[in-house]
C-alpha cells in the first residue's frame, strides 16, 4: 500500500536568472550605518517562517522572517555609523548533517578611536544583541533572535596606525548563529523612537 507523501515546508519551483531591472542592479557593500539594540529589551520577535495548514511557503516566503520587531516600552534600537566600504557581512554555513545553521558575520572599521567609541565598546561587552544590517541592494538582516542573541565577539580591535598616512581606526566584529537563510521586511524607522513614546 502506497504511503502519501509528506507535504515539504517549502515548494520546489524554477529559480531563474534576473527577470526584471531590480534583478539587475547588484552592488556590493553594507549601508555605512547598523540598527543595534539589547536583545532582553525586546518585547515581540519574528518568528520563522512557517507554512499554513497544508500549503507550502514560496521561495521568497520561506527566506523572510514572519513578523517584526517591537521593543519594551522606553526601549529603542540606536544607529552606529562608520565608514563607507569598511564594513562586509558574510553569509556560511555552519554545523553538521542534522545541525545545519546558517552564520552571519559582520565585520566593521570605525576610522578614529575615540573615547566615545571606546563607552559604546564597553556599553556592548557581554551583552546580549540584537542587530538590523542592510546592504547596498536593500535588503536587511537581522541578527539576533528570541532563542540565540547576536553578540560582539573578539575582532582585530584597534590601531593608531604608524606612518602619517596610516588610518587611525578600530574593528569590531558580531556573530549570529540563525537556523536558516533568512531576510527581515520590517519597517525599521520606528525602532528608532522609544517605544510607547508619542
Amino acid at each position: 500500500m502506497a504511503t502519501k507523501p509528506t507535504q515539504p515546508c517549502v515548494a520546489l519551483a524554477d529559480l531563474m536568472d534576473s527577470v526584471n531591472c531590480v534583478d539587475l542592479d547588484n552592488r556590493a557593500g553594507v549601508a555605512t550605518e547598523l540598527l543595534i539594540g539589547l536583545a532582553d529589551e525586546v518585547a515581540t520577535w519574528p518568528d520563522l517562517p512557517a507554512p499554513e495548514a497544508e500549503t507550502p511557503l514560496t521561495f521568497a516566503e520561506a527566506a523572510v522572517w514572519d513578523g517584526a520587531l517591537a521593543f519594551n516600552e522606553g526601549c529603542c534600537m540606536y544607529r552606529v555609523t562608520f565608514t563607507d566600504e569598511q564594513a562586509e557581512l558574510k553569509i556560511t554555513e555552519a554545523g553538521e548533517n542534522g545541525n545545519e545553521v546558517v552564520l552571519y558575520e559582520l565585520d566593521l572599521s570605525r576610522y578614529r578611536m575615540s573615547k566615545e567609541f571606546f563607552g559604546f565598546l564597553n556599553a556592548i561587552k557581554g551583552r546580549r544583541l540584537v542587530l538590523i544590517v542592510t546592504d547596498k541592494n536593500g535588503n536587511k538582516y537581522l541578527m539576533g533572535d528570541k532563542l540565540a542573541p547576536a553578540r560582539k565577539v573578539a575582532g582585530d580591535g584597534g590601531t593608531s596606525g604608524r606612518a602619517a598616512t596610516d588610518v587611525n581606526k578600530h574593528s569590531i566584529k558580531f556573530q549570529y548563529y540563525c537556523p536558516r537563510y533568512l531576510m527581515y521586511d520590517g519597517e525599521t524607522d520606528s525602532l528608532l523612537k522609544p517605544a510607547g513614546a508619542g
